[in-house]
């Protein structure tokens, strides 16, 4: 073969990888909320096996970095990874599903909230792409993890198959405490039913062992009666559902993960979720 077409061969192989990770854009307007920017970034091919993976960002709002994260571990996967951007104008306290704010006052205008969002989002890409899957993944960091167990604990929506939350800044205990704190006075229902699906589904908490610096970490009295770093609060709050479990017998099939040499880095942690996500998702050849 002649050096010209090794090298034709080889452009050709550059712009198919290309091809496969392109992050793409829409706007999402199909709904009585704010629009959203949404980005995603589809494989090869889509068929009957692909499956849906949903990026949550943290409270810089840089969905395009997050989902850039992940390039270089579904370069080769069945998997559409799509990571909406909540803007700070419309969305301040997406983190709390827009049913509170930070110092726990409630938001009493449902209207507002967004524990729906993820699941029309869904409904939006399963449309799209005519995908088979029923199903689909969630990761999140930092605020971004706050958003994802809450909306698990409050959406309703049992089509999440798994999620991973990382290095959340604090939790939504399952106890007495007063919203968003703990469950009580909840603005949003939550069944002794949903919480059963919410400790029984594979979710993967992740902290980082260096995740101990206090620069933006929540003071709130309610936040600190969880620990004093992001880390106490991660064991803490796993911890308690470990006890919820064993006191009412509910099967519990959260995981806990202590990344080593890790800090509140999304990309220290994205290797780590990856290979939590994506161990069921097939590859091309």
């Amino acid at each position: 073969m002649s050096i010209l077409k090794v090298f034709i061969f080889l452009i050709f192989l550059i712009a198919l990888n290309v091809g496969a990770t392109e992050i793409k854009q829409t706007t999402y307007a199909y709904w009585d909320k704010p629009d959203v920017e949404i980005f995603y970034i589809t494989p090869k091919k889509i068929n009957k096996d692909t499956q849906l993976l949903f990026v949550i960002h943290g409270n810089s709002r840089n969905a395009k970095d997050y989902i850039s994260a992940w390039i270089p571990y579904i370069s080769n996967k069945n998997i559409i990874v799509v990571a909406p951007q909540f803007n700070k104008n419309s969305f301040r306290y997406f983190f709390l599903l827009e049913s509170a704010t930070s110092s726990g006052a409630i938001n009493n205008n449902p209207d507002d909230y967004i524990n729906k969002s993820i699941s029309s989002f869904f409904n939006f890409f399963q449309s799209k792409f005519s995908l088979s899957t029923n199903k689909y993944k969630m990761f999140g960091h930092s605020a971004g993890a706050q958003f994802t167990h809450r909306y698990m604990l409050l959406s309703n929506d049992k089509r999440i198959s798994s999620a991973v939350i990382a290095n959340a800044g604090w939790y939504t205990f399952l106890n007495e405490n007063n919203f968003p704190y703990g469950i009580k006075n909840s603005p949003i229902d939550i069944s002794s039913d949903h919480i059963k699906w919410f400790m029984s589904n594979k979710t993967s908490l992740l902290i980082g062992n260096n995740d101990i610096n206090l620069k933006s970490v929540n003071s709130s009295k309610g936040a600190q009666r969880q620990g004093i770093t992001r880390f106490d609060r991660a064991n803490s709050y796993f911890n308690s559902l470990i006890n919820i479990s064993d006191s009412n017998n509910i099967p519990f099939r959260w995981s806990y993960k202590v990344v080593d040499k890790a800090d509140h880095d999304y990309l220290k942690m994205t290797p780590v979720a990856a290979k939590i996500l994506l161990e069921d998702v097939s590859s091309f050849d």
